[in-house]
């Protein structure tokens, strides 16, 4: 099979342990959209949060944010596909975050919200080595009513940040009631609107580009990445993946310190 399209995760994947990308992976990533390869960024982040790594993704074209709420087109900066939570979800999702001591972390039109006070104490949440990051890259909550008034309808993810992974047992039990997608991603829970995942995303952006799903490769690391690593002809795990995502890969490649994406593109997407 000669593969046309890659899906790369970014964190765990594309970036490294210090959240940067290598030269390598960037060099490699250039050498695939040159030869016509398409290259798809597959990311729980969203446009905000992307701006550090534009300048070395400025050749890809296609961005799936906030875990496939969004699809993204660099080329004309313009959102192609968004998805969104009812309105009573979105009530229902803020009440729980009120049961339990955690941080929200909202999701709106690409661009990502957090409260201003939770963001000054992310080592709490598990969170402490991206606090500048968020500092610098995420927009701040002060009034939660108002934020939630403003944009009721609009919201398309919407992570919670957790203590403990017992404080994630309790939110699961909290949330057995609301009907939405909800992957755990260490003492994470990220919450988007039902049936909408990276997989969800990938086959609407195959289908615009008539490539078969079996022409398309996806790399990922957590259980965020399980269903479109489920759909695609190859599916790559990386070394430090969890055993939930090696168990349902093809084949595993280095881990993201030793620049993993850039050997899968060379002996799959290029080999």
């Amino acid at each position: 099979m000669e593969y046309q399209l890659m899906a790369i995760d970014m964190d765990g994947t594309l970036l490294n342990s210090e959240l940067h990308i290598s030269k390598e992976n960037e060099n490699k990533i250039q050498e695939a959209i040159a030869q016509n390869k398409v290259i798809v960024i597959a990311t729980g982040r969203s446009l905000s949060e992307m701006n550090p790594y534009m300048h070395q993704l400025k050749a890809v074209r296609y961005f799936i944010l906030e875990s496939g709420a969004v699809i993204y087109d660099a080329y004309h900066n313009k959102m192609i596909y968004q998805a969104a939570f009812l309105k009573e979800e979105v009530k229902q999702i803020v009440q729980i975050s009120h049961q339990q001591d955690l941080m929200s972390h909202y999701f709106v039109d690409g661009y990502s919200y957090s409260f201003i006070e939770k963001m000054k104490h992310m080592d709490k949440y598990h969170m402490g080595k991206l606090q500048q990051f968020y500092l610098d890259h995420v927009h701040s909550i002060h009034d939660e009513n108002e934020f939630i008034e403003n944009n009721k309808e609009k919201i398309e993810k919407v992570i919670f940040y957790h203590q403990s992974l017992d404080d994630v047992k309790q939110c699961y039990q909290n949330l057995k009631d609301v009907d939405v997608e909800k992957p755990q991603v260490g003492v994470s829970i990220e919450l988007s609107p039902k049936g909408v995942t990276k997989a969800f995303a990938l086959e609407k952006l195959c289908h615009v580009l008539n490539i078969e799903m079996n022409q398309a490769i996806a790399i990922g690391d957590s259980d965020n990445d399980k269903e479109v690593l489920s759909i695609v002809g190859l599916s790559i795990a990386m070394e430090n993946a969890n055993h939930n995502i090696k168990e349902i890969s093809d084949c595993i490649t280095l881990d993201n310190d030793h620049h993993g994406v850039a050997k899968a593109i060379k002996d799959h997407l290029l080999g």
